[in-house]
């Protein structure tokens, strides 16, 4: 049966609207059903059993996770890797509340299972979300709700300044513009957002100095924010995670089967796309790529402050291996694979079966070597899911996006591991910002378009009493009725008597000129006003213009377990 099944998930469009599945009362069974798959899986992984290497992964892991918050003082839990592991994540950058919910939802269903909570810093992504967007209302601030005033806009002040195609990890936190601060200050009036945005900017500041990358301040910005509110999750960045040697063993792996992990990711994107009804190539994620022996790989690599290339390999021989597996190709020879980035040769590991040099797999160890050389690999989506799913968590927390990608991953795990897939998590919310509306509502925008259509084609319903009564409009209106009653037999004659009615319309409407001006008024206030609605409640705001209690008291109601 295909793992692949045709869903929508419906981003809730009211303000507080929560979408959670399973609802938060049924995760707890859930975990104990992932763990019980967990554990009934019985292939062999990176050269050994799967249960040893998902062991000796979630150990590593859950050690990494607790250094990083022990060397930057964040609060967390003590972490068993006996325990069930609750793992979300998302890029580090300007997050909203929808985004935020997963590590509310992970800590509270990890206190409920007696596990632990791992949220992933994906900065392996493309720096692309460090601009500050919040709502302005210039002019008459200080009306009431519903005043016109002159001018809602959407205001846009960027937090750093970076570089095309970088990485978050790559990002100095030399690169934070200082002047951020006071440009949003400025532009907000005083009240929750200015008071919530100046608290968190606070936090920031406090955080850069000591960070190693402007990823790992914001981390640990949003972090206090979290201690505040009593959430005490742990925190891997992706770079951490793909530097270690757990990870090295998974991409070791993918590559000595490179063509099957080729084979299963373009077979479960066609899958998808053949399910959904999706006819452009490049959605949701384009295919892996080939030229003659070269092949696509679903890895990121670069060098430190270098943009992000693809990952390509291509079958290699002995001559072609690096220094670093001499000692190799004197003891008989090499299997190997040369690793590109883009059209750049990095160098050939063996991908045969054997030890190195070290007693660890030969090519775990010339992975080791080309990141001592500078070259970083990375997760894409789909690598990391698969990765996270398959050696760190018991239960993977989604956004609705993710979810929809992961099904390409539930893809590639029967068509690589030939098993069901964990079950994952999905949550998202909205919540507006703590703003005051305007009272348009798509209804009185109906209601407004109506009355000027009917100042244009029906004003005798609503000319008023007196204006009816007198005798020009009485004889108008009289005449207008007889034309639609007798209906001209000839086009020519129908032709007359539509432009003969348009002319007693608008003498109609001559009638009440006060009616059609305050009709059209009302329609370009109504117009403006749900103009400037949807600048208001978006619901992508990042967070730190939300007073961080009131949405964490939020999140504790509706993650209820």
């Amino acid at each position: 049966m295909s793992p692949i099944v045709r869903e929508y998930y419906r981003v809730p469009r009211e303000d507080r609207g929560v979408y959670i599945r399973p609802p938060p009362r049924e995760l707890p069974a859930l975990v104990e059903r992932n763990r019980r798959l967990l554990a009934s899986w019985t292939f062999e992984f990176a050269g050994g059993p799967l249960s040893e290497f998902y062991a000796a992964a979630r150990r590593e892991l859950l050690g990494l996770a607790l250094t990083f918050a022990r060397d930057r003082a964040l609060a967390c839990d003590e972490a068993t890797d006996a325990g069930p592991v609750i793992v979300t994540g998302h890029q580090p950058g300007l997050f909203h509340p929808g985004v935020w919910i997963k590590n509310f939802l992970a800590s509270a269903l990890a206190r409920a299972v007696g596990g632990t909570a791992l949220n992933l810093s994906v900065d392996n992504d493309e720096a692309a979300g460090l601009v500050l967007r919040f709502p302005v209302r210039e002019g008459g601030a200080d009306d009431p709700p519903g005043a016109v005033a002159e001018e809602v806009r959407m205001a846009e002040v960027r937090l750093a300044d970076v570089g095309p195609a970088l990485a978050y990890e790559e990002v100095s936190v030399r690169s934070l513009r200082q002047q951020a601060a006071e440009e949003v200050r400025a532009a907000l009036a005083p009240g929750p957002m200015a008071d919530a945005f100046r608290r968190w900017w606070r936090l920031l500041a406090e955080a850069a100095p000591r960070a190693a990358n402007l990823r790992e301040a914001l981390v640990v910005a949003r972090r206090r924010l979290e201690e505040a509110c009593g959430t005490r999750n742990l925190e891997l960045p992706v770079s951490r995670l793909a530097d270690g040697e757990a990870f090295r063993l998974f991409v070791a792996e993918m590559l000595r089967r490179h063509e099957e992990l080729f084979a299963a990711h373009n077979e479960s994107l066609a899958e998808y796309r053949r399910v959904y009804r999706e006819r452009s190539a490049a959605q949701p994620v384009p295919d892996l790529a080939r030229e003659g022996a070269r092949i696509e790989m679903p890895f990121w690599v670069w060098r430190a402050g270098e943009a992000r290339r693809r990952l390509w390999v291509e079958p290699a021989d002995d001559a072609r291996a690096p220094l670093a597996t001499a000692s190799l190709r004197q003891a008989g020879g090499l299997n190997g694979l040369t690793l590109f980035a883009e059209t750049e040769e990095m160098g050939t590991i063996d991908v045969r079966a054997r030890r190195g040099s070290g007693g660890g797999p030969a090519d775990v160890e010339q992975l080791a070597a080309l990141r001592q050389a500078g070259w970083k690999i990375r997760p894409r989506a789909l690598t990391l899911t698969l990765f996270a799913r398959l050696a760190v968590g018991d239960v993977f927390i989604h956004g609705l996006g993710g979810a929809l990608y992961d099904k390409i991953t539930d893809g590639i795990f029967e068509r690589l591991f030939g098993v069901r897939p964990p079950e994952i998590v999905l949550a998202s919310c909205t919540v507006r910002l703590p703003v005051e509306a305007y009272p348009s509502t798509p209804r009185d925008l109906e209601a407004a378009r109506r009355r000027v259509r009917d100042w244009r084609f029906n004003p005798d319903r609503l000319l008023s009493g007196a204006d009816r009564s007198r005798a020009e409009a009485t004889a108008l209106i009289d005449e207008k009725w007889r034309l639609i009653r007798e209906r001209e037999a000839t086009r020519d004659g129908r032709s007359r008597a539509w432009r003969r009615i348009r002319a007693i319309n608008e003498s109609l409407a001559a009638l009440a000129p006060d009616g059609c001006r305050a009709a059209a008024e009302d329609l370009a206030r109504v117009e403006r006003e749900l103009k400037w609605n949807a600048i208001l409640q978006n619901r992508e705001y990042p967070i730190c213009f939300y007073p961080a209690e009131e949405l964490a008291e939020f999140y504790r109601d509706v993650t209820s377990i």
